[in-house]
């Protein structure tokens, strides 16, 4: 509930999945400016990581409020749902010369993992079989956050039914009438973006080229896996944002729309958290048996 607005921002009362009340305030631009509450430790460390968790997705639920009841900018870069499926729509309708020319490196570079030829990283200490993000950010035109009524809801409003609901629209559907309001297309995408983690918690990155003096619209950000185990290349980088969508409210405590209730690989930083916070089960493993899409300790 909001709660108030002035000239430092937007107040909030958010109840959280654990039936705490978090009082938290949300600057125009996204920062957390007060956050209360007294259900957990004050001291993070002293808190479980339930109870972390539970703080955490009312930050993030608060600033996707405040964006979509406000219309202020507040979510991070990369985790803006209407982006991110603007990102989706535009991708889905590259022919396959214009996605390879795009995302063409991407697809080698992963490739080359299982392929038996050198795989190329900016790290000299990195090990191929270490953990290794690629990325690449993509940047979409026109403004995803200008639709009215936004972006994700003219998109729901094509699905009905329960959790086996198709994550995404077929190719020839995104290309009937029905979909000529959410007119989405490619910008530009950057070169790509690395990250290294050892395994024992410390990261390195190199960044690529940006094409451009803005933020992106959202970012793909893939781990090596064997091409042989999916069809095409590109309809899995396509579902790849749908699951970046998924992970977006379940990391913010809801349970996701309908059309987005699949597992498969979505954001690395999610990935993270379901492995390890009690809230979550492997969503991000597209073999798993999903009990339940309710973000909750049991």
């Amino acid at each position: 509930m909001i709660t108030g607005e002035d000239e430092g921002g937007v107040g909030l009362s958010i109840i959280d999945n654990n039936d705490v009340e978090n009082l938290i305030s949300v600057d125009f631009d996204g920062e957390i400016t007060y956050h209360e509450q007294d259900g957990y430790p004050d001291n993070v460390s002293k808190r479980t990581d339930a109870g972390n968790e539970h703080v955490s997705q009312a930050r993030r639920f608060a600033k996707w409020h405040v964006y979509r009841e406000r219309g202020y900018d507040t979510l991070d870069a990369g985790n803006n749902p209407d982006r991110i499926l603007a990102s989706l729509l535009a991708l889905a309708r590259l022919s396959e010369a214009e996605f390879d020319e795009h995302f063409g490196d991407l697809q080698r570079q992963i490739e080359s993992h299982y392929d038996g030829s050198t795989v190329d990283l900016p790290f000299p200490d990195a090990d191929p079989d270490d953990v290794i993000v690629y990325r690449k950010d993509v940047y979409v035109q026109p403004d995803p956050t200008g639709y009215e009524p936004p972006l994700l809801e003219q998109y729901l409003g094509h699905f009905d039914g329960e959790s086996d609901s198709p994550v995404m629209p077929a190719k020839d559907t995104l290309d009937t009438s029905e979909f000529d309001a959410l007119e989405a297309e490619i910008e530009a995408v950057s070169a790509m973006h690395y990250l290294h983690t050892d395994g024992l918690g410390n990261e390195q990155t190199e960044r690529g080229e940006d094409p451009l003096e803005r933020e992106s619209d959202a970012t793909i950000e893939l781990v090596p896996f064997d091409p042989e185990e999916i069809g095409s290349f590109h309809h899995y980088v396509v579902s790849h944002l749908a699951y970046q969508i998924r992970d977006g409210f379940l990391l913010m405590g809801v349970k996701p729309p309908v059309a987005f209730r699949k597992a498969g690989w979505g954001k690395y930083r999610a990935f993270h958290r379901q492995k390890f916070k009690p809230q979550y089960e492997n969503y991000w493993d597209a073999t798993a048996t999903i009990q339940s899409w309710e973000p909750k300790v049991p």
